[in-house]
């Protein structure tokens, strides 16, 4: 008799965007994997998600809330309803290959160590190039995908990577239940970056599988550059910092934080940085007064970060010493980070 195969949830996170999640779920009701439960997580939209699920998705199941509570706190009320072994996530503006989630769950059986698979997921508008190769860091907690912008790799093994990416990933329930679930006060950005770091503490792999592809259109729900983005990246990867990165590390983050600010002034200067076009539509002012306020908003919060940090440390299973070395094998330089390749 054929073993059972575990059950994995799916849980795809939306705020409007009919037409973006359409196309998201009939590349998960085209999976060659079973058993599937899919939930859709409805932050609060004011398009007819609802009745577009119930006419076209009608096995789908549907959670719906009162307002938008991001990426973390969306994904939060998807995963308290799972079912699953396994816990698969996917953006909104992703479509996945027929094969993604059957890549993920065999990569993950093949190690009861492995605690997030990450997938290969390719910019959605230009076909063949990687949007992520997993997720890379630098030592302040900013945190970037990985291979961005290089030519999609043929790999034949899972290969280990820092971090996952949150657009599209496979979570182990068990890990999830040790290390917690997403921090709903990040609300957006950085919180896969957090997660994967307490998974790593934890003594959890974090692996990329062969075949599980995605091809994803790049920040379609918010924008691939915009002050609401910098505010949120800005401050919760200070929250990273704070919560995640050894104490040598802080000690030394303002040292870190100001090199990255004058690279990243240096190749706007040079025209080198994706941020160039940006910094041309917006005023220096907007982007000032952005940055004091996500650092004002970062500041407010500091004992509570530090607090989490403190009641973590009955988890952790890795000493400084390795999480350090782990740090510094997949840095980012701060030009990749920057996209100054």
């Amino acid at each position: 008799m054929e073993e059972q195969k575990p059950l994995v949830t799916v849980i795809v996170v939306t705020v409007n965007n009919l037409t973006l999640l359409r196309n998201c779920l009939n590349s998960l009701t085209a999976q060659d994997y079973t058993p599937l439960e899919i939930i859709v997580v409805d932050n609060g939209s004011e398009e007819d998600i609802q009745g577009m699920l119930s006419r076209e998705f009608p096995d789908i199941q549907k959670i719906r809330l009162d307002r938008n509570y991001g990426f973390a706190g969306g994904n939060n009320r998807g995963i308290e309803k799972a079912h699953g072994k396994y816990i698969a996530l996917i953006n909104n503006d992703a479509v996945a290959t027929p094969f993604w989630i059957s890549s993920m769950v065999s990569t993950a059986e093949s190690d009861d160590k492995i605690g997030a698979v990450a997938s290969i997921i390719i910019d959605g508008n230009k076909p063949g190039i990687l949007d992520s190769f997993g997720v890379g860091i630098t030592l302040d907690g900013m945190s970037r995908q990985a291979m961005r912008g290089m030519p999609v790799p043929d790999i034949k093994q899972p290969e280990e990577v820092l971090l996952f990416s949150g657009c599209a990933c496979l979570l182990r329930k068990e890990a999830l239940r040790e290390v917690g679930f997403f921090d709903e006060d990040f609300f957006a950005y950085c919180e896969d970056t957090d997660l994967g770091l307490r998974l790593r503490w934890a003594g959890w792999k974090i692996v990329i599988a062969p075949n599980a592809y995605v091809h994803h259109f790049y920040s379609m729900t918010i924008g691939k550059f915009s002050l609401q983005k910098i505010f949120f990246v800005e401050r919760n990867h200070l929250w990273v910092a704070i919560k995640n990165l050894p104490w040598f590390l802080l000690f030394i983050l303002p040292l870190i934080t100001a090199w990255r600010y004058l690279v990243q002034g240096y190749l706007i200067f040079k025209g080198k940085s994706e941020l160039k076009k940006f910094t041309e539509s917006t005023s220096l002012l907007s982007l000032m007064l952005i940055y004091l306020r996500s650092y004002l908003s970062m500041a407010l919060r500091i004992p509570e970060m530090f607090k989490k940090r403190w009641s973590f440390r009955s988890q952790r299973r890795v000493s400084s010493a390795d999480m350090l070395r782990l740090l510094l094998k997949y840095r980012l330089s701060m030009t990749e980070l920057l996209g100054g390749y």
